[in-house]
């Protein structure tokens, strides 16, 4: 009896209930993104037999052909795998119910931000392919931007269905 009291009060170790759309919606954005590197960022125009990506001695992909980030990038590919980690380890945190100094869902919100930027610098801004060389964007870039997007929704709504209302700091 005293154990089914406990177990009621504690809902053992993990808690399920706890958990909002927000942590759904982050985990498969998170997911998504994850797939998305390994999908074609980049693609080379057949007909342009100087359409390549790398240098002429080293190229990563030659002409009518597709590159995934692996292929492309050396460290924004471990960058985007370390955010996809955000919404698992809020899942976790709120499934757990440990206290936080911050409303549940803001980090994620601000790693998916974050992806977000360096996902449109590194496709458009950084290294937007110029016109006229056959290199273009794929449909990886895409899912990796809707994926982000997804992240930044997920921490917003989380942190909206949070009903801690705090004070901000030195407000009595």
């Amino acid at each position: 009896m005293e154990a089914s009291r406990i177990r009621g009060r504690h809902r053992g170790y993990l808690d399920l209930t706890r958990l909002t759309i927000g942590e759904f919606l982050g985990m498969g954005g998170a997911v998504l993104l994850l797939i998305s590197l390994w999908l074609p960022w980049f693609s080379t125009d057949a007909a342009n037999p100087n359409s390549i990506i790398g240098s002429d001695e080293n190229p990563v992909i030659g002409s009518g052909e597709s590159a995934s980030a692996w292929e492309v990038f050396g460290t924004l590919d471990w960058v985007l795998v370390a955010a996809c980690a955000a919404p698992f380890i809020l899942t976790w945190i709120v499934a757990r119910g440990h206290e936080l100094t911050w409303k549940p869902g803001e980090v994620t919100m601000l790693v998916g931000m974050a992806a977000f930027g360096l996902i449109l610098c590194n496709g458009l801004v950084l290294g937007k392919p110029e016109p006229g060389t056959g290199v273009s964007l794929d449909v990886g870039w895409y899912v990796a931007l809707l994926a982000s997007i997804g992240l930044m929704l997920a921490g917003f709504l989380r942190q909206a269905l949070h009903s801690d209302v705090r004070k901000p700091p030195g407000v009595l």
